[in-house]
């Protein structure tokens, strides 16, 4: 009975680690993208950068401005913020694609807001 317990037991710490290392590998790399995102956009207010599976990122964005502007111009930011995210996880990083989560709540802490409104992030493969 112990030794199903105890494999038991090891096998769920084996899926708890791996269900948590796709972001605290990039938790540096996150950190740093969170930060940009604040010096370079002074009207967002909140910002969570989220990596799944070690490619593809979510960036939720707090701004009452942004969620008020028009489609093309998020579109335009999701493209730099992107970019920036490629800067900071390296061009040869295993970034294959995001999105861009933009809510008018200047105080979320969610990943995926109810009322985002979505813009997608390409990322360019090295040669």
């Amino acid at each position: 009975m112990s030794t199903i317990r105890t494999a038991i037991t090891a096998l769920l710490a084996i899926v708890m680690m791996n269900s948590c290392s796709s972001g605290a590998g990039n938790m540096a790399q996150m950190n740093q993208l969170k930060d940009s995102i604040f010096a370079a956009y002074p009207t967002v207010a909140a910002v969570t950068v989220n990596v799944q599976n070690d490619n593809h990122l979510l960036i939720a964005v707090g701004s009452e401005d942004l969620y008020a502007a028009d489609a093309a111009k998020r579109q335009g930011i999701a493209d730099e913020m992107g970019a920036m995210a490629q800067r900071i996880f390296g061009e040869k990083g295993k970034l294959e694609h995001g999105k861009m989560l933009v809510t008018r709540n200047e105080m979320n802490q969610e990943a995926e807001p109810a009322d985002a409104l979505v813009s997608d992030m390409t990322f360019k493969k090295a040669n």
